[in-house]
């Protein structure tokens, strides 16, 4: 263990530089002293896990054929101090050797990636007051496909559709207090990190236009932003209320650069309650103001309302089947807002997801679907992924499934309709 434990800080200690924006967050010296720290640990206070995964994509909608082979590394670790402090850390990386297969063109960040996704300490500062510094994944609301007050972390939406939200959240760095009161916990957050949605860049599958220049507000003191949360956990139901003033993950365009600097206040709220073998989901969140592009050079400030309703039913043996719709609303909607430099937002955007999971052969084959779609009837476009996941053993498992971009009447969604895709996947968990 103490081999391992040091092997991974020694990798991330030569490798963080590779992390765009990262080197602001942390420095040198820090996982320099990490890498003593848990070079010294016990086995007994520490645990390293993880997986190993070869993936490939054969497209079957375009010339690309093979459009991806990757290898990933997955690695998650932590480590309990005398003092009960626990330091954690979440390391990804990945090499995409189809460039190499088929000689081709690498798009910005596609070929090799290495990315420190969380590194934080926790302590306990008092019985019912815990405070937590670092890199981490805040998750804020109850919906497991569409996200409307779970704004705190971004999404790495590189390959739309290809997983779930969970396992697309990028770490930011913060710090949190939280204070615990029966069943309530409250939290207090400062978002350090400026850390936005990692997209499509240009000469991947889902751009073919030039990349614009970008400008992100500096990790500074002075675009430090605050969030704060309320929430409890009850019997039979679980209710959250949100407020964060911070950027809005959606970028604007003057003088040709892209702006990150839109910023708004967010109140919401999440609520969730079983009945019987039914759970019951709800989620609000009302944005004080986000800038939304009228041409390439101007912009105006509209205030915007996220609605979400879910069902979830459990009561299929060894399987589950939910369906969630929300609707945002642009307030005071201007026709110029449906513009391509605003993804084509109309005054109403609907967004619906039906999700399938069912197990079989003593829960070692696992048969998700998902479909994901815009617009009140799916008009619009969206994606279907079917995936079965086999368990080998304890350790192994392949997985292979197909995602199907629809087609629709969004013309940036539309965009991606010809690169319909088969995956496949072998991992070795350790």
């Amino acid at each position: 263990m103490k081999y391992w434990l040091s092997s991974v800080a020694l990798v991330l200690s030569l490798s963080i530089s590779a992390e765009d924006g990262f080197d602001e967050g942390f420095d040198d010296e820090v996982i320099e002293v990490i890498e003593v720290v848990v070079d010294q640990a016990p086995d007994s206070k520490g645990d390293l896990y993880g997986s190993i995964e070869v993936e490939a994509h054969y497209n079957v909608s375009n010339e690309k054929d093979l459009s991806s082979l990757k290898t990933l590394v997955d690695i998650l670790g932590e480590y309990k101090f005398d003092n009960g402090a626990k330091l954690s850390g979440n390391l990804k990386g990945y090499r995409d050797f189809v460039y190499e297969l088929e000689n081709r063109s690498v798009p910005e960040g596609y070929e090799t990636e290495i990315d420190l996704n969380e590194l934080n300490i926790e302590l306990e500062i008092f019985q019912d007051l815990d405070f937590k510094a670092g890199r981490q994944v805040v998750v804020w609301g109850k919906s497991d496909s569409i996200r409307i007050t779970d704004i705190l972390n971004p999404l790495d939406n590189r390959t739309p559709g290809l997983v779930d939200i969970k396992n697309l959240r990028l770490g930011r760095t913060m710090s949190k207090l939280d204070y615990y009161m029966n069943d309530l916990n409250l939290s207090v957050i400062a978002l350090h990190e400026n850390r936005f949605t990692k997209t499509p860049t240009y000469g991947s599958d889902f751009k073919t236009t030039i990349d614009n220049a970008t400008n992100m507000p500096s990790d500074s003191l002075d675009n430090t932003s605050l969030a704060l949360s309320l929430t409890g956990a009850f019997e039979g139901y679980d209710l959250g209320f949100y407020f964060a003033d911070t950027y809005v993950d959606k970028a604007y365009l003057k003088d040709d650069i892209l702006y990150y600097d839109n910023k708004s206040k967010m109140v919401g709220a999440a609520y969730n309650q079983v009945i019987d073998s039914f759970l019951l989901k709800a989620e609000a969140a009302h944005f004080e103001q986000i800038k939304y592009n009228t041409d390439v050079n101007n912009t105006i400030d509209k205030a915007r309302t996220d609605l979400l309703l879910g069902i979830e039913y459990s009561g299929i043996r060894d399987g589950s089947i939910s369906y969630e719709i929300a609707l945002r609303k642009i307030h005071d909607y201007e026709a110029l807002i449906n513009h391509v430099l605003n993804g084509y937002k109309p005054e109403k955007e609907y967004q619906q997801a039906l999700r399938f999971n069912q197990s079989y052969l003593n829960q070692t084959l696992d048969f998700n679907a998902v479909v994901n779609v815009f617009g009140n009837t799916g008009q619009d476009g969206g994606t279907a992924r079917f995936e079965l996941d086999y368990a080998v053993d304890d350790q192994i498992s392949v997985s292979a499934g197909v995602i199907d971009y629809l087609s629709g009447d969004n013309l940036t969604i539309d965009s991606y309709k010809d690169n319909d895709r088969i995956f496949a996947k072998l991992s070795y968990g350790f």
